[in-house]
């Protein structure tokens, strides 16, 4: 550095220019006032006033190509010394500095408690500039790249690890070659495991016994049951097997009923549930159907006065011949028709569709995947699922005369007070995907219950009719991993999942328009972080709405993909943002409906499933 500091001092040497200038002039002035003293100049004085001047024409002449001599040479030495200076800084830069990391803290033991976005912060040098990566991604990096100088990187847990043990992720400090490794490990969250999720009891009682393990100690674990048809008689745990003894007292209702034990860790006054089950008592009528022969027998509920006819088909499953007898079943199918045009854009739109009713005949009213309809089964515990059987379900739908399968949407009701629900699509013709889907919901607590008909349209109408997404999360979902928003954007191919995105850019988010738009200035919309049960990296339209808690109507995003799919399908057109907020002003009259009624203890909601599956038999 001490030659760049000589070369930057260098002082280039000025020529006297000024000097010879000045003498010059001098001598010229002297030669023009000898020649205006002699007004006849002989040849020899006019030689020997040119023969100077001819002599300072040479030297001028000399004198100016010397100068662009040295004009150059300046020029050049100047070039010289700046590709010396670049050489040298270059060759500083590029210096061999051994890569290496000093890590300011014991890396042996980084522990993350088992909670999402739980976060720990290390601090290391680097001599050279660095990367960082991870292959878990549960585990997130910031920053992950750098110059040399010292850091502090933040290690944060993207979801909770809900597993029985620890897990780990290796988190890898590359830097010119060199590979520096550590092991971050997260802690397993407090856990209750269950034996069974869902335990069926006779009409009659008796005595039943939940088996469970869990981690927590005595003091930190509470169990609350939600029915007095369910009682204690003894409390039998041991450090190794864990039992809760209950006793269930006869059913004398002609109606099976549903009651839940939630198993809550405590804190104080804080509570957290950490699994549930749920117990069905069978109802007096539990017997075996004997009469079939109303089964699959189509009743119109409804013929369209609009479009195409979008078709709705509706059926149960869990119902004996005597509740077709008595006109059970078709209480329940118009009770499920009117539930599901209760919110809008659908409830200006129900001239659009045609809906159906067909008779199902269960063997018995036993959801044990085997005696029902459509085999359908409440999986129970903390999970909403209901599976069911697909291929029934079309079989059914296929009894309606000139029906297209690829375009109905097919609602199952259980008989059943459970709460539950889960919708199926994602069904090919022909290896084209199609608008079939099937939505299961039982008839929650009862018929006239309003968390029946909220559960109803966030399942038929959201998920099973304009194939929302989700728009609630849990916080031990974390962050949404690339597989599964690749997922949601094989939808969005096919116009669906409108109502979510994985921008915050109120430029490009799918409801831009909506932002902009002063008109819906009073519902609030924006862009809030939390969908498709994620907690980060996927944003919805609003604070809560229908595809939320079910407790609010469609917000505006969802309203208009609803109104799109109906002009799409039902009059073969396209629609235009202009002519949707032109209906929507003339037909939502409120955003806020009904709020629930229930207060059960939410429980996590499955997701819509996308089968691939051909309904080609």
């Amino acid at each position: 550095m001490q030659g760049i500091k000589k070369i930057l001092n260098l002082q280039i040497q000025r020529i006297p220019l000024l000097h010879f200038t000045f003498e010059s002039i001098s001598y010229l002035k002297t030669a023009s006032s000898s020649l205006k003293r002699n007004s006849l100049t002989p040849a020899s004085s006019i030689r020997s006033f040119f023969s100077p001047i001819h002599r300072f024409y040479f030297r001028i002449n000399r004198f100016l190509n010397s100068f662009a001599l040295i004009h150059q040479l300046i020029a050049m030495k100047q070039n010289i010394l700046l590709f010396i200076l670049i050489l040298l800084i270059s060759g500083c830069s590029q210096k061999d500095i051994e890569p290496s990391f000093s890590l300011q803290e014991e890396t042996s033991s980084i522990t993350l408690a088992s909670a999402a976005n739980s976060q720990t912060v290390i601090s290391f040098t680097s001599t050279r500039e660095w990367k960082a990566s991870t292959s878990s991604e549960w585990l997130l990096i910031s920053p992950t790249s750098g110059e040399a100088g010292t850091y502090q990187m933040a290690l944060t847990a993207s979801s909770k690890n809900n597993n029985k043990n620890s897990r780990t992720a290796t988190v890898n400090l590359v830097s010119a070659g060199l590979t520096q490794s550590f092991t971050v490990t997260q802690s397993p969250a407090e856990y209750v495991e269950l034996e069974q999720t869902a335990y069926y009891t006779e009409a009659q009682g008796g005595s039943l016994q939940v088996k469970f393990t869990t981690n927590l100690s005595t003091d930190e674990l509470a169990i609350y049951g939600t029915a007095s048809w369910l009682t204690q008689p003894a409390n039998s745990r041991t450090d190794q097997a864990y039992v809760v003894n209950l006793t269930v007292l006869p059913n004398e209702d002609e109606k099976e009923r549903t009651a839940y034990l939630y198993f809550c860790k405590t804190n104080g006054e804080e509570e957290e549930i950490l699994n549930s089950v749920t117990i069905i008592q069978e109802g007096t009528d539990t017997n075996t159907s004997t009469d079939y022969s109303a089964d699959k027998t189509v009743r119109i509920l409804q013929h369209a006065t609009q479009g195409n006819g979008l078709p709705i088909v509706l059926m149960g499953d869990g119902f004996l011949d005597t509740d077709i007898a008595n006109g059970t079943y078709d209480e329940v199918m118009n009770k499920a028709m009117e539930n599901l045009f209760t919110e809008e854009p659908l409830k200006s739109l129900q001239s659009y569709f045609n809906v159906y009713s067909v008779t199902a005949i269960s063997r018995s009213n036993k959801f044990d995947g085997y005696n029902t309809a459509f085999q359908c089964q409440i999986e129970g515990g903390m999970s909403t699922l209901i599976t069911g059987n697909d291929e029934n379900v079309i079989d059914y739908i296929q009894c309606v005369e000139g029906i297209d399968v690829s375009e109905t949407l097919a609602v199952v009701v259980l008989n059943s007070p459970s709460y539950a629900g889960t919708t199926y699509f994602g069904y090919y013709s022909e290896s084209q995907v199609t608008e079939l889907a099937i939505a299961y919901c039982p008839i929650i607590y009862d018929l006239e219950n309003d968390s029946f008909r909220q559960v109803l349209v966030h399942e038929a109408v959201g998920h099973g009719f304009a194939k929302l997404e989700d728009e609630y999360s849990y916080e031990e979902n974390g962050k949404i991993p690339s597989e599964e928003i690749n997922n949601v954007k094989v939808l969005q191919s096919y116009g669906w999942a409108q109502n979510v995105d994985f921008t915050q850019d109120e430029n490009t988010i799918l409801w831009s328009s909506f932002l902009k738009d002063s008109r819906y200035s009073s519902e609030g919309i924006d862009i809030y972080e939390g969908a498709c049960t994620y907690m980060s990296g996927v944003y919805r339209p609003t604070e809560d709405s229908m595809m939320n808690t079910n407790t609010c109507g469609f917000n505006a995003p969802s309203r208009k993909a609803i109104y799109d799919m109906v002009m799409r399908r039902g009059e073969n057109r396209e629609t235009t943002y202009e002519e949707f907020a032109d209906f929507d002003s003339r037909n939502v009259l409120q955003v806020q409906t009904l709020t629930r009624t229930s207060n059960a203890i939410s429980r996590p909601f499955t997701r819509p499933h996308f089968v691939h599956k051909s309904i080609n038999k």
